[in-house]
């Protein structure tokens, strides 16, 4: 079935892109990827692992549907390294591209006392990829990393990268072959936004788990009933370019206030695909966001001593919101987002957000 599939959606972009608007030529890029792994769990791992990996490719396109392309990335907690070979086909158009990856793939595992997984097998995925500048590609894609079917596993990818061509966009391209134009209204922006943002758990804690002092915080029917939900005022910066509504890359830094004892700071990349209806622009966030907390305890009443710690969270993020168009350059927006989750030691964490921001385009 997967064979079959497989042959199928190699035909896909023959069939639905009529020009391609690159030439030939190398490229290199780097991404994030949600890896999940699924099957039989071997006796060297513990517990199902999932992981954030950082990726590097790199490729040459000989012709718009002939490219070979190369991968490797890893990953922590347990240690994964990983590494493919594709044959990549790929099809444009004015706006976007699509692709397709057909390949072999290897994975370590660390396990227990040393005792490493190794998997090996097909690779098989598809993408589509936006263009934010001159020689720039903002990609989305899933694919299946490792399909090992003797060791019963296989771990599955959704991946955020950027790719950089050598060649360019346009140049060396045949007659007749069509030209990325950006909008009219294609540019840089900038903007301010508060936000505020609430910490919630899906697991019970039990009663050692809480810290002493956040204990006070809270009568005995919130610990019964699981993890308190926290809550805090953050600042947000904004900046981004925007090529065309479906090729927008978007940058966030955010400063929270203190909350009782934890405050953060964190960082986010968006991919911004947007719907204009006359004033009204509707939006999506797609990207990662890497989040640094720290906690603060009140002084030790002997020692006078503080205890301090940091930790940081990354995952992917999501959410939308709408904007409303005042003039020709400044707008007021509403959003909701996932800023940022985490799952560990039996129990999940959503940071989830509700923004108001405003903007202005050069």
């Amino acid at each position: 079935m997967r064979v079959i599939l497989t042959a199928g959606l190699l035909t896909l972009p023959m069939t639905s892109w009529a020009v391609n608007t690159e030439p030939a030529g190398f490229y290199a890029g780097v991404g994030v990827s949600q890896i999940e792994y699924s099957g039989k769990l071997p006796a060297a791992l513990d517990k199902k692992p999932d992981w954030t990996a950082f990726e590097l490719a790199g490729g040459y396109k000989h012709s718009p549907f002939v490219g070979v392309e190369s991968r490797i990335g890893f990953g922590g907690s347990p240690e994964l390294l990983y590494g493919g070979v594709y044959y990549r086909t790929e099809s444009a158009n004015d706006t976007a591209k699509t692709y397709l990856l057909l390949g072999f793939a290897g994975a370590s595992i660390e396990g227990n006392a040393g005792d490493d997984l190794s998997l090996s097998g097909i690779s098989y995925g598809a993408g589509v990829g936006f263009p934010v500048g001159h020689n720039l590609n903002l990609n989305l894609e899933y694919r299946m990393l490792v399909d090992d079917s003797d060791a019963d596993v296989n771990m599955g990818a959704f991946a955020v990268n950027m790719d950089y061509r050598f060649s360019g966009f346009g140049s060396g391209a045949s007659a007749g072959q069509a030209s990325f134009a950006p909008a009219v209204d294609a540019g840089f922006y900038a903007g301010l936004g508060v936000a505020q943002i609430e910490l919630s758990e899906d697991e019970v804690y039990e009663e050692d788990e809480f810290d002493d002092e956040l204990d006070e915080e809270f009568d005995d029917e919130d610990a019964e009933d699981g993890a308190p939900d926290l809550k805090w005022n953050a600042v947000e910066l904004i900046g981004g370019y925007r090529y065309n509504s479906l090729a927008t890359v978007e940058a966030r830094f955010g400063v929270s206030d203190k909350d009782e004892l934890l405050s953060f700071t964190y960082a986010s990349l968006y991919y911004r695909p947007s719907i204009e209806l006359s004033k009204v622009q509707l939006y999506g966030l797609l990207g990662y966001t890497s989040v640094n907390t720290k906690f603060e305890d009140e002084p030790d009443e002997e020692t006078g001593e503080v205890d301090k710690e940091s930790d940081t969270i990354s995952s992917f993020s999501y959410g939308a919101g709408v904007n409303l168009l005042i003039g020709e350059q400044f707008s007021v927006g509403l959003e909701y987002r996932l800023l940022a989750s985490d799952e560990d030691d039996g129990y999940s964490s959503d940071l989830n957000a509700l923004a108001a921001n405003v903007n202005y385009r050069f």
